[in-house]
C-alpha cells in the first residue's frame, strides 16, 4: 500500500511539473507579456535546464519532450526543432550536475544562460542564417543574444518553484 501511495505521488509530482510548463507555454504565448524593448523573455527552457538540475530521474523526460513541442507549437517551427535540443541540453546538465557542479544559485544561472543561448543560437542558424535574412546582427542581438539573457532571470524563481515541488513530493527509496 505504502508504494502504492508513493508511486502516486510520483505522479502527481510529474504532473504538477507538466502544468507548470504548460502554464509557462502560455504565459510565453501573451503578446506584449514581459516583453522589454521588443525582447520578449523564453520562460521554457530554463524552466526545462533547472528541473534536469534538481531532478535527476528519467521519467524527466516526458516534461522535456511536452516542453519542446509547447515552444515548437508557439514558435512555429517544425517538430525537432526545440525538443531535440531541449532534451540534449537537459541530459548535459543533468550529467554535469552529478558529476561536475552542485544544484545552486550561480551554477543554475549559469547553465541556463548557456543552454538558452546555444538553443536559441541554433534556432537563429536554421531560421536566419540559412534563409538569407538581412540585418543578421541585429536579430541575433536582439533574439539570442539578449532574449538568453533576459530569460535567465527568471532561474531562481524557477529552483524555488522546483526545490518546493520535490521537497513536497520526496522520492521514494526501495533500499
Amino acid at each position: 500500500m505504502n508504494s502504492r501511495k508513493n508511486a502516486i505521488e510520483q505522479i502527481i509530482k510529474y504532473v504538477l511539473l507538466a502544468l507548470c510548463v504548460f502554464v509557462l507555454y502560455i504565459l510565453q504565448g501573451i503578446p506584449g507579456f514581459l516583453q522589454i524593448f521588443d525582447v520578449k523573455p523564453v520562460l521554457i527552457i530554463p524552466f526545462c535546464i533547472n528541473l534536469a538540475m534538481l531532478e535527476e530521474d528519467e521519467h524527466t523526460l516526458i516534461v522535456y519532450v511536452i516542453a519542446g513541442l509547447l515552444m515548437e507549437l508557439s514558435a512555429g517551427r517544425i517538430v525537432g526543432m526545440y525538443t531535440i535540443p531541449l532534451i540534449i541540453a537537459c541530459v548535459v546538465c543533468t550529467i554535469l550536475v552529478k558529476f561536475v557542479f552542485q544544484p545552486n544559485y550561480r551554477n543554475t544561472v549559469a547553465l541556463s544562460f548557456v543552454c538558452t543561448f546555444v538553443i536559441l543560437l541554433a534556432d537563429f542558424f536554421f531560421s536566419y542564417i540559412l534563409p538569407g535574412h538581412k540585418k543578421l546582427f541585429t536579430v541575433f542581438f536582439k533574439t539570442v543574444l539578449l532574449s538568453s539573457g533576459y530569460s535567465v532571470v527568471f532561474s531562481v524563481m524557477y529552483f524555488k518553484i522546483i526545490s518546493a515541488i520535490q521537497s513536497r513530493f520526496k522520492k521514494f527509496d526501495a533500499r
